[in-house]
């Protein structure tokens, strides 16, 4: 049976990983993210401060919740959970985990979790500073070669030394990929929106999806997303199947 290669931990930042595509692929083809800028990542090394962690009653799944400086990203436990209750709110952790989406929400499956000192996050932070800077470099080089109307062979042979052929790849893929933008505060609002929906509606067993959604003006799809990233960060809880309360 063939062996799937274990993936590269790349550098990233919380915002790079919110801002990318998640695509799911067959067979011993790893699962990826693909950013705007062309990078394809299915596994991935972090820094940040813990501000947030999660652990449900009969302990089979447990998340910690980081902050980098650039946005917060959720590390998800499933039954083992002994190495995350080492870390508290507060502590500065290195991360490194498999991408993973959920509901269109992205998170990392957790391997490896390390204390880490400000020293080593700062040191972090510029690394990947640098790295950023020189593959917006070869991002536009590739751009210009496939502009100019080059083959992907002709461009792979161009950049041989500088890119492997699976970067190459994704280059040429996130060009044709439309991202979108994320609407911060439109997300924001909607958020609001239910929170204040569920405050309303509760009176004192919790609110029912469809009452929310009565409520809510959204689409069914925002909707689901929304409740589930309240309930994911702990904002929400279900007291009972089909019921939602504010924490």
């Amino acid at each position: 049976m063939p062996q799937q290669e274990r993936q590269t931990a790349k550098l990233t930042t919380a915002e790079e990983l919110h801002s990318g595509r998640y695509f799911e692929k067959e067979g011993f083809t790893p699962n990826y993210l693909l950013t705007p800028g062309g990078r394809k990542i299915s596994r991935t090394r972090l820094v940040g401060t813990v501000v947030d962690s999660f652990i449900n009653d009969d302990e089979t799944y447990a998340s910690i919740t980081i902050d980098d400086g650039t946005d917060t990203v959720q590390l998800k436990f499933f039954n083992e959970l002994d190495q995350m209750r080492e870390f508290e709110i507060g502590d500065i952790i290195e991360a490194i985990g498999k991408v993973r989406e959920y509901q269109g929400q992205i998170y990392l499956n957790a391997e490896i979790l390390e204390n880490c000192s400000v020293e080593k996050e700062l040191l972090h932070q510029l690394r990947h500073r640098k790295q950023a800077e020189e593959w917006k470099s070869i991002h536009e080089t590739v751009k210009q070669m496939k502009e100019a109307g080059k083959d992907q062979d002709e461009i792979e042979k161009e950049m041989a030394g500088k890119l492997k052929e699976d970067e190459v790849d994704a280059l040429l893929q996130s060009f044709g990929e439309d991202f979108g933008n994320i609407d911060t505060e439109a997300k924001d609002n909607l958020e609001q929106d239910v929170i204040e929906a569920v405050e309303e509606i509760d009176e004192g067993d919790g609110a029912d999806y469809s009452e929310i959604a009565e409520e809510v003006d959204a689409d069914e799809d925002q909707l689901e997303d929304t409740i589930n990233s309240l309930l994911s960060e702990g904002t929400f809880y279900e007291p009972q199947p089909g019921k939602i309360k504010k924490l």
